[in-house]
């Protein structure tokens, strides 16, 4: 399950383009397994997080991080932020991040 503290959101971006936002445990907890919240997301998605998920190498403690979840036909900007505590999937067609919050919902867990 993925842990979040309030309800996926879709919401525009400043520079344009979607994002689908996961606020997740607390800020500068980096305790969080985002790469493993990530994986799961890929496997909801029913593609295979190996070859669907690039992410730069783990370092520790790692803040900013971004990457891209392939989904589809489409590609989705990632990035996650340790100090803010949340993790983004991006993209210009807002229809493709409502139907990634749709496959992805039934792993969600309020907390």
């Amino acid at each position: 399950m993925i842990e979040v503290r309030a309800p996926l959101e879709i919401k525009a971006e400043p520079q344009g383009g979607w994002e689908l936002v996961f606020w997740v445990l607390d800020s500068f907890n980096y305790e969080t397994l985002f790469r493993a919240m990530l994986v799961e997301i890929a496997e909801a998605l029913a593609q295979h997080p190996i070859r669907s998920v690039s992410l730069p190498e783990y370092v520790a403690d790692e803040d900013f991080v971004e990457g891209t979840l392939l989904f589809e036909e489409a590609s989705l900007r990632v990035y996650y932020e340790h100090a803010l505590s949340y993790l983004t999937l991006a993209n210009d067609d807002r229809e493709v991040l409502a139907t990634v919050a749709q496959r992805v919902q039934p792993r969600i867990t309020l907390i």
